[in-house]
């Protein structure tokens, strides 16, 4: 039998192993229900706009809660109900994806293929999928992670075909795409610039390599020329919904929050230099009363601020508004006197806060500091020390798998008519009972599925809480000594730039998250299953990178 035949079956053993553990996954979270609640800046909003869309209407009527965020996940539950999916199925069949996409890659990197299921398996069988509250929820972290780990996979095919001189444009362009819809669907997309720094980088030394006259200059254009193709595909989806919100709106922006009027507006609020200040209370009650004495715009928010709504709903029975709550409690009190009925009336209003705070900055007559920053909190040098702390907490509890919040005594969905339709219809997935004698009628057959599932998941979980972060250690070493071996003269590989970006998002991930809980969260939980496929993938590559530098006779090691 020849290399291709044996090839062939190979490849059909692989595919085969990827199927039938992918239909043991979607068995085992298939009584997952989809739990019913009010919660207008979250699920509700999501399922919200989603159902606007599906109506023809983008994202509805324009008020304090539209373009509030990216409506990247509302994107993916309206294709979903129109392709007759369940979102709950569809979310899966995207990470599932995601996981074969990556795995296809460590495949090209040389991992055989006993080994390349044991890795197929690992990623699917990640807690986060089914330990996880938001899981039951229509809500970003559904789809957050499984397009994080389609990126990197994306980015390893890359790589992988530019290394074997395979057309690859088409992947460019897909890569485009896949990361414009990735910065639309949270807020914190930041942290994977660090990583396309490392996939920029590895591409221009392959198209050097490529270049047998050894010209710089050819392998930096067929660089450029491949950042311009993947950026036609990140401004074709931005601009798209910029252009929609446009339409709909009267504004250009995928996001009002960090549009310029926004920014101008809350990065005003936050130069304002204060005698006290606190930990998480970005915009304290002495700032807000220097606003109010040089802003008349914003003085006309006072009674809703210290008295009003504001005062009664958002500081949720706190002596002040903390950062979490803060820029709700602003749109809120902006709503609640007249304003969000139309963008251009809404935005004039904003610009004018910003103008008149930065103009009593600076004449003098309020001490201020610089716009280093127009959305985040102050940095004060007391915290550094607490940051570093956090830091390393925050990057245990990646490679720990703890610290997200698990299963717990599960209520009802919401008893509300409205809503369990809306996510019912828009979803198209299994709804959890709303009233408690529905909740007791609830076939035994299915209790006793849930329950099996979950000691069946509780055991899986034992090994993610022991195994990685072990392997971790081991092969965050390992990447360190590949690098001291690249600076002493070793062959960079591709595993060896996958390791490095994988390992460069997390970092980055950790101090975004680090800067939040420092200035902005008490606590986060939800936040850091984003990083758990991120973590496995990594250690993934390390062990596939043993492979690929096998057979290099040239190599040094």
């Amino acid at each position: 039998m020849n290399s291709t035949s044996n090839n062939v079956i190979a490849s059909r053993r692989f595919m085969f192993g990827v199927i039938l553990l992918s239909l043991i996954k979607l068995w085992l979270i298939a009584p997952q229900e989809i739990l019913v609640r009010s919660s207008p800046h979250d699920d509700t909003l999501f399922i919200g706009w989603a159902l606007s869309m599906l109506e023809g209407e983008w994202l509805g009527p324009y008020n304090q809660f539209t373009l509030m965020k990216g409506p990247g996940y509302s994107l993916f539950i309206a294709f979903s109900n129109l392709v007759g999916l369940p979102l709950i199925l569809s979310q899966e069949l995207l990470y599932l994806g995601a996981c074969l996409v990556f795995t296809i890659g460590l495949k090209h990197l040389g991992l055989r293929n006993r080994y390349l299921l044991l890795a197929f398996a690992a990623l699917i069988f990640n807690p986060f999928t089914y330990n996880f509250f938001p899981n039951v929820y229509p809500f970003r972290f559904g789809i957050y992670p499984a397009v994080s780990l389609l990126i990197f996979g994306l980015a390893q095919l890359i790589l992988l075909k530019s290394q074997r001189g395979d057309r690859h444009g088409y992947l460019l362009f897909g890569f485009g795409l896949v990361l414009g819809w990735f910065w639309n669907i949270r807020g914190e997309a930041i942290w994977i610039i660090p990583s396309l720094a490392v996939f920029s980088a590895m591409y221009l030394i392959l198209r050097a390599r490529a270049c047998y006259t050894n010209q710089l200059r050819t392998a930096l254009w067929k660089t450029v020329l491949a950042i311009l193709i993947s950026a036609t595909g990140f401004t074709i989806v931005n601009s798209s919904i910029a252009y929609q919100n446009f339409r709909t709106y009267g504004v250009y922006t995928t996001n009002e929050m960090k549009s310029p009027a926004f920014r101008a507006a809350y990065g005003g609020l936050l130069r304002i230099e204060t005698v006290q200040w606190e930990r998480f209370i970005p915009v304290n009650r002495e700032a807000r009363n220097i606003a109010y004495a040089v802003s008349p715009s914003f003085k006309r928010l006072e009674e809703y601020f210290e008295h009003g709504r504001g005062a009664q709903t958002w500081m949720k029975g706190g002596s002040d508004y903390i950062a979490a709550f803060f820029p709700w409690a602003f749109r809120d009190g902006i709503y609640s006197i007249g304003y969000f009925r139309d963008a251009s009336s809404t935005h004039e209003f904003l610009t004018a806060i910003g103008s008149e705070i930065d103009s009593a900055c600076d004449s003098g007559k309020i001490k201020c500091r610089p716009r280093y920053s127009e959305l985040a909190p102050k940095w004060h040098t007391e915290w550094n020390g607490l940051a570093a702390e956090v830091l390393l907490d925050t990057l245990k509890r990646f490679v720990k798998f703890k610290g997200f919040v698990e299963f717990g005594p599960r209520p009802g969905s919401m008893n509300d008519e409205k809503l369990l339709t809306n996510y019912k219809y828009v979803t198209q997935s299994l709804v959890r009972p709303h009233r408690p004698e529905l909740l007791e009628s609830v076939p035994q057959y299915h209790k006793a599925r849930i329950q099996a599932r979950n000691k069946f998941f509780g055991k899986i979980l034992w090994l993610y809480r022991h195994l990685p972060q072990i392997l971790f250690v081991i092969a965050l070493a390992g990447l360190g000594w590949r690098v001291y071996k690249v600076f002493r003269g070793s062959r960079i590989h591709v595993s060896d730039a996958i390791s490095l970006s994988l390992i460069a998002g997390i970092f980055s991930y950790a101090l975004i998250l680090t800067i939040l809980q420092v200035t902005s969260y008490t606590s986060i939980g939800r936040q850091l299953n984003t990083m758990y496929p991120i973590v496995l993938a990594f250690i993934l590559s390390w062990v596939a990178g043993l492979a690929e530098r096998r057979p290099a006779s040239t190599d040094t090691d």
